[in-house]
């Protein structure tokens, strides 16, 4: 599995796009830090695995497990809501790693 991250300075603040294959093989993440705050936008990196969208379990499982590694502070899913506090975001990530 290949990532590719893109970088870019909005507002004074590092906003990284990164490659984060999930339940579908195009899922990216946005990540930023501010104010002392690791905040991951996952969007769509949670989910069912479906035919449909190309799931490919490997790289789902595998994004899932660096996505813990990221260590989030905040972590804004696009089903599940708003994740606050870094052993919530992991607990949530966890019940995904089946």
């Amino acid at each position: 599995m290949k990532i590719f991250k893109n970088i870019w300075q909005v507002g004074g603040t590092e906003l990284k796009a990164i490659h984060w294959p999930g339940h579908s093989p195009g899922s990216i993440i946005l990540v930023i830090e501010k104010d002392g705050k690791k905040i991951v936008f996952g969007q769509d990196v949670h989910g069912q695995l479906h035919p449909s969208l190309l799931s490919n379990r490997e790289d789902y499982l595998i994004s899932l497990n660096m996505l813990m590694e990221l260590d989030a502070d905040i972590l804004c899913e696009g089903h599940y809501g708003v994740i606050k506090g870094k052993e919530k975001v992991k607990r949530f990530i966890t019940q995904f790693v089946k």
